[in-house]
């Protein structure tokens, strides 16, 4: 495990530690991340208005552009790249904030009340100014336990990077694929990528099938709203608590893939070439009318990746 100080060790230890829900993590660790994505973010949101406003200049009311163009230009990117981020760094953060309260010598438990209970008490409170002020108190104390200082050394990595694949069941899979969700080494077999492929299909469903009724009644109720004015907020809550919940699991995604193609005797940078040639497939559908090459190419590149992922444990020599 990576015990240096500075950025460079910052930013690797926050994602490699992605899993490591048991040791403990510096202020230095936890407020270089913070000063990563602050400044990350002043970049993306200005390059995202710069680019939104020039599109619309160009485009012009009355223009018969494909809206889709927009997504073509600086906007689109940079959109896209500040979703990817946030969905990536979803579990390094829980785990890095965990490891950061240990350290502080609070049990992480306290994240109950300072993280969740504030956002549950807005959402109850809405602009009840007695609701924003406990969730601000909440919050303030959430960052002065950040900020205290460090009260153990950082332990030894609860992960060993390199272990082998093996079989699991549908139960043991699940923390087997959180435990080394910032691993790309070492190797997964059949039964660790496949269970948790199936684990996305069944809760992929129940989202939808909760979903969809939500979206519904949501949308209804705000356009039957008596101000006259659509009132969405609890619908983009719900959608922000997905995408919360969503993030959790992309980091994890990956390396298992990864840890699968190595294991299946593949090389684990096809799969990154993979990656983005659907990317860039997924750009080419979003900005062009030839809609069906697109959806071919995505689908070729899925198969090939569906092979590849079923393939069987290659012994190593």
């Amino acid at each position: 495990m990576n015990t240096k100080k500075g950025f460079v060790a910052a930013f690797k230890d926050f994602w490699f530690r992605a899993g490591d829900f048991r040791g403990s993590s510096t202020r230095g660790q936890y407020w270089w991340i913070f000063l990563i994505n602050f400044l990350l973010g002043l970049v993306f949101v200005v390059a995202l208005i710069g680019g939104a406003l020039s599109s619309f200049m160009a485009i012009g009311p009355n223009s018969n552009v494909n809206p889709f163009h927009l997504f073509g230009n600086v906007a689109g990117v940079t959109f896209i790249l500040l979703l990817f981020w946030f969905l990536y760094q979803g579990l390094p953060s829980l785990s890095l904030v965990i490891r950061r309260y240990r350290d502080a010598g609070v049990t992480p438990w306290v994240l109950l009340l300072t993280e969740l209970a504030p956002g549950i008490i807005l959402a109850i409170a809405g602009r009840n100014t007695t609701g924003q002020v406990i969730a601000g108190l909440l919050r303030l104390a959430d960052l002065v336990i950040t900020l205290l200082p460090t009260r153990h050394p950082v332990p030894a990595w609860t992960t060993r990077p390199n272990e082998d694949s093996r079989t699991v069941s549908m139960v043991e899979a699940i923390p087997d694929f959180f435990r080394r969700g910032g691993v790309f080494s070492g190797r997964s077999s059949r039964s660790q990528y496949w269970w948790i492929t199936l684990w996305g299909v069944i809760i992929g469903i129940a989202i939808t099938v909760i979903s969809v009724p939500f979206t519904v009644i949501s949308v209804v109720s705000s356009l039957n709203s008596a101000s006259g004015v659509p009132d969405l907020t609890g619908f983009f809550m719900y959608l922000g608590v997905l995408l919360g919940l969503t993030s959790l699991i992309y980091l994890p995604n990956l390396t298992l893939t990864v840890r699968r193609f190595r294991d299946a005797g593949v090389n684990p940078w096809w799969y990154g070439v993979l990656f983005i040639m659907q990317l860039g497939a997924s750009a080419f559908i979003a900005g062009s009318k030839q809609f069906n090459w697109g959806f071919i190419i995505v689908g070729i590149l899925s198969i090939v990746l569906l092979v590849i992922t079923v393939l069987p444990t290659k012994q190593s020599a």
